[in-house]
């Protein structure tokens, strides 16, 4: 059956916040260079050059990790019900949905806090325990023990952030 209008309405104003409010975390802020000494690289650094790098700039991983996370909390915070039908085979009630209201603000407040009010070598090990933890007690619990639907596994996404964000510690 094709959406409804307010269905279609609903997704607008859901994507448009969206964009608006993980537009900040995709702009990646970079400082003036400051010359450094000169300091004799060692050898593992030099041979993850020579193959193309290994590093993960962690003010990169931190503004994608947070859109990433971000788009989770706008969607939990304004279409509880839409993001709960979307990822498990269950008729959401108004408890589900205040419970998910909640949680959509608490992930949004996380990732203000971890880009705005922490310094990046701070937030980024912050958040990789963090995603590490949602993902365990989250997506993975949810794909073990719940009815899920097919779209739920885009949350185990989560995997290679943490990947990365382990590389860029």
């Amino acid at each position: 059956q094709p959406p409804t209008i307010t269905e279609v309405l609903l997704m607008t104003k859901l994507l448009l916040v969206t964009f608006l409010a993980t537009a900040s975390a995709l702009k990646v802020a970079g400082g003036p260079v400051v010359p450094q000494p000169a300091v004799k690289p060692s050898s593992m650094s030099t041979a993850l050059q020579l193959r193309g790098g290994g590093m993960v700039d962690q003010g990169v991983w931190l503004k994608a990790a947070s859109a990433f996370f971000g788009l989770y909390g706008v969607g939990f915070l304004l279409a509880p019900e839409m993001t709960i039908t979307q990822n498990f085979v269950v008729t959401p009630d108004k408890y589900h949905s205040f419970f998910a209201r909640n949680i959509g603000l608490c992930i949004l407040y996380t990732v203000y806090l971890l880009n705005y009010k922490m310094d990046v070598a701070a937030a980024v090990p912050a958040l990789v325990a963090y995603m590490a933890i949602c993902a365990v007690v989250g997506p993975v619990y949810a794909e073990l023990k719940l009815e899920t639907t097919p779209a739920h596994k885009a949350a185990l996404l989560m995997v290679p952030f943490i990947v990365t964000g382990l590389l860029a510690l």
